[in-house]
């Protein structure tokens, strides 16, 4: 009878084995910011630990200048839900405040032009001005010390 129910159980197991995930090609994928990366996130988003949650972060975060829209809406599927790990807008609209200088630079021009491009991100302009204001005086504050 144990090996009619293990045998049974079978294909459940091979199916759930199946359903691994990919997590540094996922990253990568949704890095590039094409839309059928993006529309996996709210499944990686379900299935990501800590750390996996930051790297997707970071992925949409580098996403959002190449497809300003795209992001924005799965950013808006991220907040309106409840995930494991994941925080959304206000994390990946801010600037990366822990890499160099030319880093962070760069990512707030690209990303702020990106914005200024559309009608939908004043949530995330704003949370990008505000952490750029924060990271400046931030900066100014340890030069004066």
């Amino acid at each position: 009878m144990k090996r009619i129910i293990l045998l049974s159980l079978f294909p459940c197991l091979v199916w759930a084995s199946g359903k691994t995930i990919n997590w540094s090609a996922s990253l990568k994928g949704v890095e590039t910011g094409k839309q059928v990366w993006l529309e996996k996130v709210p499944e990686l988003a379900a299935a990501a630990d800590i750390e996996q949650a930051i790297g997707l972060e970071n992925a949409l975060a580098e996403a959002l200048s190449k497809n300003t829209s795209g992001v924005l809406h799965t950013l808006s599927t991220i907040d309106a839900s409840t995930w494991p790990h994941m925080i959304g807008t206000d994390i990946v609209c801010s600037i990366p405040a822990e890499n160099a200088t030319s880093v962070v630079e760069g990512f707030y021009q690209r990303t702020r032009y990106a914005l200024l491009s559309t009608d939908k991100g004043a949530v995330c302009l704003w949370v990008l001005e505000a952490s750029y204001e924060e990271w400046k005086a931030e900066n100014s504050r340890k030069a004066k010390q």
